[in-house]
């Protein structure tokens, strides 16, 4: 194999494997989005459900909720509401933190190769044999 076939073995891993990721990514993506729909839509049936039966309860035997217990309740959504916005803020500032720590790296990853071969280049000439 010549020096030029050896390199050019890096270059046809690289293509395949970044050919099948970005084939596969997108698919990856729209089957966990897909769960995630369904895992939302179980948990708002489980809920509805629920509620359904509690409202039947109330009306079939006739018990009248009483005023405190209605506005812990009304306060236990809020509450539940605000706990809920403030972790989707969390983790949307979580996110986007680390978008922007992987760009940072994404476009700095030029001078990071270029470090590493003046580096690889001292040291292969430091171990060289010098010819005459």
């Amino acid at each position: 194999m010549t020096e030029n076939q050896d390199s050019n073995i890096f270059e046809e891993i690289n293509k395949k494997y970044f050919t099948e990721l970005e084939h596969t990514v997108p698919h990856i993506q729209q089957t966990l989005f897909d769960l995630q729909n369904e895992c939302y839509k179980s948990w708002r049936h489980a809920v509805d459900s629920n509620t359904s039966l509690y409202t039947e309860f109330l009306s079939s035997s006739g018990y009248k909720i009483p005023k405190a217990a209605k506005e812990i309740l009304n306060t236990m959504g809020e509450e539940t509401t605000k706990y809920r916005t403030v972790c989707n803020k969390l983790a949307i500032s979580n996110i986007e933190y680390t978008k922007n720590m992987t760009k940072t790296w994404n476009d700095n990853a030029d001078a990071f190769v270029e470090l590493n071969r003046k580096i690889m280049h001292y040291w292969l000439s430091a171990f060289s044999l010098k010819r005459s």
